[in-house]
């Protein structure tokens, strides 16, 4: 079969629609890169169009944003005429999802979102205004990337990125405190995520009662910190027990309350 060969030279104006068709391959085999090229195009207004480099760049036939909670619904350009398998979009949430929420694209019918071990998401899994990236398996869309799983019974969410215990344990040394962590497929908490756990949960320092451990180096010899008890780092602050308060101890012969951390 004979390939027709044909120059092309287009200019479009910006203000002009233009519709091209042809039956046979088209080879654009211009002496310079610049004169082998396709210009003009704008973002495609039907699934059959071009689409240029710019417009797959920037995913604008796969992105959209989404309302609601519980339904989160939100417009593909071009409209698709249904969900396949493989379909791959990237959805900005205006809110906070719910739990087990949904999504509904161009009215094709609502889809449940699953994320890590095929699970429902929890409340708040997808963040207004941050980027999700779904697959579509043929039945349910997958959440790709971020994706978290319930905190285990006895632990509760810390953060986004983990989970930490309820109560605290008893007086232990350190080292003792991190394997009994490691023993219980967990971890030391870090002091980060000791003290944003207790910052963004009021009803966290109901629970401590003195100094606890933290997996956290002290600038002192053989010291590492421990946190909630103490004082604020100022010179004569206050002394008691607070979020931001804490201090160090040896990690050999001090022994402090503690709790585990494991991520979600």
């Amino acid at each position: 079969m004979r390939t027709t060969a044909i120059i092309l030279s287009v200019v479009l104006a910006s203000a002009v629609h233009a519709q091209w068709e042809v039956p046979v391959p088209i080879v654009l085999n211009g002496a310079q890169p610049a004169d082998r090229q396709v210009r003009g195009l704008a973002d495609p207004a039907s699934s059959t169009a071009a689409v240029s480099v710019d417009a797959a760049r920037n995913s604008v036939t796969t992105y959209t944003t989404t309302t609601g909670g519980v339904l989160m619904q939100g417009a593909l350009a071009p409209a698709p005429a249904s969900y396949t398998a493989g379909m791959l979009i990237t959805i900005v949430p205006a809110t906070a999802n719910d739990s087990a929420a949904q999504v509904d694209l161009n009215n094709l019918g609502a889809r449940n979102v699953l994320k890590s071990g095929g699970l429902a998401l929890d409340s708040a899994d997808l963040m207004p205004g941050i980027p999700a990236r779904l697959i579509y398996d043929g039945t349910n869309f997958h959440l790709l990337g971020n994706t978290y799983i319930p905190c285990p019974a006895g632990y509760h969410v810390g953060g986004r990125e983990f989970c930490i215990e309820d109560s605290v344990r008893a007086d232990t040394g350190w080292y003792a405190a991190q394997r009994i962590c490691r023993d219980l497929d967990a971890r030391l908490c870090t002091f980060g995520e000791w003290v944003f756990a207790c910052r963004s949960n009021p009803s966290f320092i109901g629970t401590v009662l003195d100094y606890e451990w933290v997996d956290s180096a002290a600038n002192n010899t053989n010291g590492v910190k421990r946190v909630g008890n103490g004082g604020d780092g100022t010179l004569e602050g206050t002394i008691g027990i607070d979020c931001g308060h804490g201090g160090q101890a040896a990690a050999d012969t001090g022994s402090e309350r503690f709790r585990c951390c494991r991520h979600r």
